[in-house]
Parts: structure tokens; C-alpha cells; sequence
């Protein structure tokens, strides 16, 4: 209940829900809040939700990385920089984003900015491709949780190389035709990545 009331950005609701259980709700129970959070950008429910998700896990770094991107999100920085400072300061590493996905029988996995598949020259150039094609469609880059106060234009280079489009990339020049593409993520898929893959599906009939 929590988390479709989250997902419906009726968090106030959620909230409340979490507050009347019978039993002491467990970190999933605040994790499903904060992650509504960070889609609806509401800071001051976010850091309730971690503060509570610590006190019961005290080693959930994901807890850290989310704050980061809500804080991103809504540019402040200077909270953004005390979280990170607090992650080093207790050896809290963010866990490096992974895709992977089946092809042809075989299992590839992708990193942001990866160049190490032998095909990673085509890889980007039909990157690029699809980058035009979904900006025709509608598609704007949502630089929102980019972690640094960096310029914009740095913010979408970084978005665009993200484990998930490299390994749809992969898939389009692959397949040939339309098919299924079906991509395993170890951590959350980002904003951008998530309209950005609805976008793909649309135009290319996937």
C-alpha cells in the first residue's frame, strides 16, 4: 500500500499508512517511501525516511546515494556535499551501475561510459543515432540526478552514457529487427534512463 501510494505522489497518505501499522514498519517499508521521494522530489519526507532507514540499517549505502540524487534533483548541493562527505567518512561506497542483457545466447554487461565490448565504436555511433532519433520524438534529457554542480551540457553528456542505453544501443544494432530487449539493472534505473527506454519501445515498435 505504501508503495502504490508513493508511486501515485500521494505521499502525505503513504505516510500516514506507515505510521498507523499494527507492527514497527522494517527499513523496506521506509525504502518504499523514500523512493517515492526521490520521483516526487520531496526533500523533507526523504530525510525522515532515511533517518528512519538508518536507525534499523546503519550500513544501507543505497540509502546515501538516494539522498544524493534527491538533493541532486532539487540542486541542493551543499546537502548533496555534507551526504558524500558522510559516506567517506564511514568508507560508504556508491556500488558502480551494471546492465546486463541476453543476446543471441550470450550474457553482455555494460558500465557507464564503457568502451571495453569490441564493438563499442558502433555501440556509440548508434548511440548518437538514437539519441536524434527520441529527440525528434520528444525526448529532452533529464539531468536532474547528476550528483555534480557541473554545467548542463557536461550533465547530458553524462546521462547519455549510461549503462542502460549502451546496452540498448547494443541490442538495436544486434537484432536487426524488432525484438524484445530485456536489460537486468543492479540498482535503480535513473529518470532519465526510465523515459528514456518508453521512448525507445515507441519508436521502434519494441
Amino acid at each position: 500500500m505504501v508503495d502504490l501510494l508513493g508511486r501515485a505522489g500521494q505521499l502525505k497518505e503513504a505516510l500516514d499508512v506507515i505510521k498507523t501499522m499494527p507492527l514497527k514498519p522494517n527499513s523496506i517499508v521506509w525504502g518504499s517511501l523514500l523512493g517515492a521521494c526521490r520521483v516526487h522530489r520531496n526533500v523533507e519526507l526523504a530525510e525522515m525516511a532515511a533517518k528512519q532507514i538508518l536507525e534499523l540499517d546503519p550500513e544501507n549505502g543505497a540509502v546515501y546515494v538516494l539522498l544524493c540524487n534527491i538533493y541532486a534533483a532539487c540542486k541542493r548541493w551543499e546537502s548533496l556535499r555534507c551526504v558524500r562527505e558522510t559516506m567517506m567518512e564511514k568508507g560508504i561506497k556508491k556500488t558502480p551501475g551494471c546492465s546486463l542483457m541476453e543476446m543471441n545466447g550470450n550474457v553482455y554487461e555494460f558500465v557507464a561510459g564503457d568502451q571495453s565490448h569490441p564493438q563499442s565504436k558502433e555501440i556509440y555511433a548508434k548511440l548518437e543515432n538514437m539519441m536524434q532519433e527520441l529527440k525528434i520524438a520528444g525526448y529532452s534529457p533529464d539531468t536532474s540526478e547528476v550528483f555534480l554542480d557541473i554545467g548542463e551540457e557536461d550533465k547530458e553528456s553524462a546521462v547519455y552514457r549510461h549503462s542502460e542505453k549502451l546496452a540498448i544501443a547494443y541490442a538495436l544494432i544486434s537484432s536487426g529487427k524488432e525484438v524484445t530487449i530485456r536489460i537486468v539493472k543492479n540498482l535503480r534505473m535513473c529518470v532519465d534512463c526510465h523515459h528514456m527506454a518508453k521512448l525507445v519501445s515507441e519508436v521502434h515498435a519494441l
